[in-house]
């Protein structure tokens, strides 16, 4: 598999060239395409949250963390005095980062359900939908920002297909096939839920009129 600069690095390459596209195209502006790069670049280390203490795994419990915080702060502010409500803060911040995170740890496996293509395509539905309930995007660019989140994601599972070929001696490594999956018979009950959610998802969710 590639390693974390590896990642790090194509995927901040791809999403700036993508980016470029876009803004040259009028789609988007500066703010916008500053955005695309960041969801770009972050998606594609995402996949390996599901590997226990990696840096991906610390990194987006991290900012969960401190989105639950700063989210209390906005939610609870004026219906607490302030030494609750920091408390009130400071307990949902840990909790993610120590309960959640322990529990999330003890039931994902790494090269699980999150290196699948329907992992890729329900986080890039995810971004579109907190995009226009929550963040007030305009429903063409919650979209764009999803394609670059499923494709940033694609990329990482991708670039581990690849190291997983032995170029030099023209033969695969025993992890190829396990980086991106469409279905495993071995938790097959999880993917036919994934898929349920994922077309639950299409169905409900406003599409631009391109789209339809």
């Amino acid at each position: 598999m590639a390693n974390f600069q590896t990642h790090c690095t194509v995927a901040a390459g791809a999403s700036v060239a993508a980016t470029a596209v876009c803004a040259e195209a009028g789609a988007v502006n500066s703010s916008q395409g500053l955005l695309l790069i960041a969801l770009g670049v972050f998606s594609g280390i995402l996949p390996d949250i599901d590997s226990d203490h990696s840096v991906p795994t610390r990194l987006v419990f991290n900012m969960i963390s401190f989105g639950v915080a700063i989210g209390s702060l906005f939610a609870l502010q004026g219906e607490v005095n302030l030494l609750y409500l920091l408390g009130i803060s400071l307990l949902g911040a840990l909790f993610v980062r120590y309960v959640v995170y322990i529990i999330f740890a003890g039931i994902t496996e790494h090269r699980g359900l999150f290196h699948s293509l329907p992992a890729a395509l329900l986080f890039g539905l995810s971004t579109v939908s907190i995009g226009i309930h929550l963040l007030a995007w305009p429903l063409r660019f919650a979209w764009l920002a999803a394609s670059f989140v499923t494709g940033g994601y694609l990329l990482h599972l991708l670039l581990d297909e690849i190291y997983s070929v032995n170029f030099m001696g023209s033969t695969l490594k025993k992890s190829f096939g396990s980086a991106l999956t469409l279905f495993t018979r071995s938790s097959w009950l999880a993917y036919l839920l994934l898929y349920a959610i994922v077309g639950v998802g299409f169905y409900l969710l406003p599409m631009p009129a391109y789209l339809i």
